[in-house]
């Protein structure tokens, strides 16, 4: 076997039932457990959370925080309310979230008023409040779609497919957008266990790519790697790779011009997750005008030969 390198940072004791190191959206298994909380870590925490729990987060909140001006209003005496005939418990409560929503918003239609100094004042505690809710509210919406980020499409399976005379480990990329990427690299490990003195270790190997870096990405991009005297899948039973217990890590590097960032993009195969004796079909066509035409339903498709 070729030396293996540094750890990359995913470590290399062995832990009996762990998950795959690397899921295939570019996510971690790690759980931390026992941290306090810190309000710093908020806006991270919102920023990086799903648009949907964010929407849901952000209306539920907003919602709350007028009902809880509404009951205030309620508490003091409906009758500061100008413009509210007062009833019940129920009516009264939601004639005050109308007025609550209004005023937290700014709207103000005029139909409810506020009487008196008391009510004059929560008043004005909620439009404060309301106007830095919304300003947070826009910087965070702001945030989440100025992210830089990098949407790529990895083929569903990599291939250990034909290579000039011998076979080479493959997989295939495209952008999903359409910002250009210029200077795309990737970085491929392979990680696997092995046993030394009677312990079962993770080691890492750094594999050789036939091209690592591409300076335009406008289509397609198959990573390969050859699988020669120096890979380490020489060394692997590959009639029977499924029984290995390997992963391939994949780390892309680009700089968006959108964004005029760097985007990162990451991506893993397990051992069932690699077809041997394979090839991709042709990613794209020329259409009538001479444009390369990518039908992404076909992407992922391949065709079997024989390996041996």
């Amino acid at each position: 076997m070729p030396q293996p390198v540094q750890d990359p940072g995913l470590g290399s004791k062995f832990r009996p039932g762990a998950k795959r190191l690397m899921n295939k959206d570019g996510t971690f298994n790690v759980r931390k457990t026992g941290a306090r909380s810190n309000i710093r870590d908020t806006y991270q925490w919102l920023i990086k959370m799903t648009w949907s729990k964010f929407f849901v987060l952000t209306f539920v909140f907003i919602m709350v925080v007028n009902l809880l001006f509404a009951f205030t209003y309620v508490l003091i005496g409906i009758d500061h309310l100008s413009g509210v005939k007062p009833g019940g418990f129920t009516h009264n409560l939601i004639q005050a979230f109308f007025f609550s929503f209004q005023t937290f918003t700014t709207l103000g239609y005029g139909h409810i008023a506020p009487v008196g100094q008391l009510s004059n004042f929560i008043a004005i505690l909620e439009a404060s409040t309301g106007l830095m809710v919304f300003a947070i509210i826009t910087g965070l919406l702001y945030g989440r779609f100025a992210k830089p980020s990098m949407r790529i499409l990895y083929s569903e399976n990599a291939l250990i497919a034909p290579y000039h005379d011998g076979w080479a480990l493959m997989f295939r990329v495209v952008n999903l957008r359409n910002s250009t990427l210029l200077d795309l690299g990737a970085s491929v490990f392979l990680t696997m266990y092995v046993t030394e003195n009677n312990k079962y270790k993770r080691r890492y190997y750094r594999l050789k790519l036939e091209i690592s870096k591409i300076e335009f990405f406008p289509a397609t991009w198959t990573v390969v790697h050859p699988i020669d005297d120096k890979s380490p899948f020489k060394h692997l039973d590959l009639h029977h790779l499924e029984d290995e217990d390997i992963e391939v890590i994949i780390q892309l590097t680009a700089f968006d011009d959108t964004f005029s960032q760097q985007v990162h993009s990451r991506h893993s195969y397990l051992s069932n997750e690699i077809v041997v004796g394979a090839r991709f079909k042709p990613a794209g066509k020329i259409d009538p005008h001479g444009d390369l035409v990518i039908p992404l339903h076909a992407f992922h498709a391949y065709e079997e030969v024989a390996y041996g």
